[in-house]
């Protein structure tokens, strides 16, 4: 039988191939597009390219002797913290963190600490939390008009009004909330490399990439969801190991929590960030991804006000993952209106102080696990898992 050309539908083949193709070709060159690169022994070669820019200011080295005191040398956070208030044993080295530990690390014993040894005492004024009396009335009221209701939520707009503070409220958390560059991956575009579909192909950063309805929207082009989204969780499956499903269900379900919250967060954001592109509107809900992936990346649970509180404490969201001991450090709430954070064994000359990301808190109807959680939610590498 003679075939009958019809333009419209060979068009609309064309395309979808080539948006395939295209698709496929991007993923090609994903292990050297994306964070760092795999080896037999789980130790990067090439750490994320968001910092590899950075490694003639900040030092990589990780071999430092952490005993010199001379290595404390974080000014900018050691002149805020004793502006307000906080004080740490001599015991303690206090460094920026190189670009390998993705701001969890640079904080080391220079002196033995024996068990139970307050290392840090932090005013409650400085906590942010999960919490009324530690939340303005602005915050509470923008949390009280999302969709859904969590801990995550409600320390997000804690974290957004101390980040733009208005008239009558404290500015005193600002500073330090301002200086967190870091978070979960892919809270920098960098993370996912130049290439097709990767940091030029998100809106804002992954997380605020995308719509709940995009199974729909990409089903005709044999997408699960948006491109960079589909992309990144084949990337993301390779880094982690494992599965592309999990590694997809894991990103398409932080960007639908984000949206519960998007809108209604959004006023809080008074001065947006500055980006190449995007209205006023769209920059205020991208800061409230970038705000949420940096919170979910430092989260603890403390006692506060009697009961167990999603909370973000100076000092102790900058530390290093543990390694098979355990955390050697543990924060409580003192009876003076300060957190303290205490020293759960020995502790040697030397040794990092650290604490165990796999006890933090989680988003509600998250069952990431091992790499996948930790590289995800905490941005920590390989080395750490």
């Amino acid at each position: 039988k003679r075939r009958i050309f019809n333009p419209k539908i060979t068009t609309l083949t064309m395309i979808r191939q080539t948006s395939i193709i295209l698709a496929l070709s991007s993923l090609i060159t994903l292990p050297t597009a994306l964070s760092f690169t795999i080896s037999s022994a789980k130790v990067p070669q090439r750490t994320f390219l968001s910092h590899l820019s950075q490694s003639s200011s900040r030092s990589s080295d990780t071999d430092t002797d952490n005993t010199n005191t001379d290595n404390n040398n974080d000014n900018g956070w050691a002149a805020w913290a004793i502006t307000n208030g906080i004080s740490t044993t001599p015991k303690l080295t206090i460094r920026a963190s190189s670009a390998e530990e993705r701001g969890k690390g640079g904080v080391f014993a220079s002196e033995s600490i024996s068990a139970l040894e307050v290392i840090a005492t932090i005013p409650n004024n400085l906590v942010i939390a999960a919490s009324s009396p530690f939340m303005p009335q602005r915050a509470i009221k923008a949390a009280s008009e999302a969709k859904n209701f969590s801990w995550a939520l409600d320390l997000t707009a804690a974290t957004l009004a101390a980040l733009h503070p208005i008239e009558g409220e404290g500015v005193e958390k600002q500073s330090w909330v301002s200086s967190w560059a870091d978070g979960g991956w892919a809270t920098n575009g960098e993370d996912l490399g130049d290439s097709k579909w990767g940091a030029d192909g998100v809106t804002g950063c992954l997380m605020s990439t995308g719509s709940d309805n995009d199974h729909n929207i990409y089903a005709k082009f044999r997408m699960p969801c948006h491109p960079a989204v589909f992309r990144s969780s084949v990337g993301l499956a390779l880094l982690t190991k494992s599965t592309d499903q999990e590694a997809l269900d894991a990103l398409t379900f932080r960007g639908k929590v984000y949206r519960s919250m998007r809108d209604a967060l959004a006023p809080l954001v008074t001065e947006p960030m500055e980006r190449k592109k995007g209205s006023i509107n769209e920059k205020r809900r991208w800061d409230v991804a970038d705000a949420l992936s940096k919170v979910l990346s430092r989260a603890t649970m403390v006692q506060l006000e009697g009961k167990a509180t999603g909370a973000i404490i100076p000092l102790h969201e900058r530390l290093a993952q543990c390694d098979e001991r355990g955390e050697n450090v543990k924060v409580i709430a003192g009876d003076d209106d300060t957190i303290k954070i205490l020293a759960l064994r020995d502790i040697e000359a030397g040794e990092a102080i650290t604490r165990d990301y796999n006890t933090a808190p989680r988003l509600d109807g998250d069952d990431t696990e091992g790499g996948l959680r930790l590289l995800l939610q905490f941005g920590l590498p390989p080395s750490a898992w």
